[in-house]
């Protein structure tokens, strides 16, 4: 698949770590990323090609393998690797992360041949359009969860595709995709079962339920629908709620390396 095409990769899929099942992670194009949940085991050596990681927020899912791919790689790495996130994202990773005490703090590491860092830091805002290649652009957009967070619309040549990220509320993302009919596909976080909704609404999360009933009222029904971020010890029960309360909609459940048209 080449990335000339109206596709993305995703590298993780799941709510967390398990056997055979990687956390959350996309592939945007050869040196771009959306979270890091699982990098190394699909990308392998690729992973030296990785230059941004576009983080939505700070929990351990979604930041993991910053530190392995530096880590593994620190000999063939030739550019420095930029974080970008939201304030609050960027000052957890630093302080309770990469903080010399849980991993080293690589952004004072220079690389093998170089004098510059491993590690840079960008804070980026809200509803804020980013460049990040020939005709593509991503941009964040605000989330309902337990610490700051954000989504993502990425755009090339004019199409796109929205990315929720961990979620309890999808008012905003519907908002930005009933305002945008550009976006072509949308990816949207469900991570417990229906008899879990204290818990989903504690932690900020979706369930199959939740999830039907906020999209009732979408006028649009011309993009793709995809469903990520299913916690694997409930996948079968998830798959079969899905299927039972999805309606008209025909949901795309992502699994690892899976492509995503959009």
């Amino acid at each position: 698949m080449s990335f000339s095409d109206q596709y993305i990769q995703i590298l993780g899929a799941y709510g967390t770590k398990f056997s055979g099942f990687g956390t959350s992670a996309f592939l945007l194009n050869d040196s771009n990323t959306i979270d890091a949940g699982n990098l190394l085991k699909p990308l392998k050596e690729r992973s030296v090609q990785i230059e941004h990681i576009w983080m939505t927020h700070s929990h351990l899912d979604h930041i993991s393998d910053i530190a392995f791919i530096l880590d593994n790689y620190y000999a063939k790495r030739e550019k420095t690797l930029h974080i970008h996130g939201l304030p609050p994202t960027i000052k957890a990773i630093r302080k309770h992360f990469l903080n010399d005490l849980i991993w080293p703090d690589f952004s004072t590491i220079p690389m093998h041949n170089s004098t510059k860092m491993c590690i840079e830091y960008h804070e980026i805002e809200f509803d804020q359009s980013y460049q990040i290649g020939d005709g593509e652009t991503l941009r964040p957009f605000k989330t309902d969860h337990t610490v700051p967070s954000c989504g993502y619309v990425y755009k090339k040549d004019q199409r796109g595709i929205l990315i929720t990220a961990d979620t309890y509320s999808i008012e905003r993302p519907l908002e930005i995709l009933e305002g945008d009919t550009s976006i072509k596909a949308a990816v949207i976080e469900c991570s417990f079962p229906s008899s879990m909704e204290k818990l989903a609404k504690d932690s900020k999360h979706l369930t199959p339920k939740l999830l039907f009933e906020m999209l009732e009222d979408v006028k649009r029904r011309d993009f793709t629908l995809y469903i990520n971020h299913i916690k694997p010890i409930f996948y079968n029960k998830m798959v079969e709620e899905i299927m039972q309360m999805r309606g008209e909609w025909e949901p795309i459940i992502l699994q690892d390396e899976d492509f995503l048209k959009y």
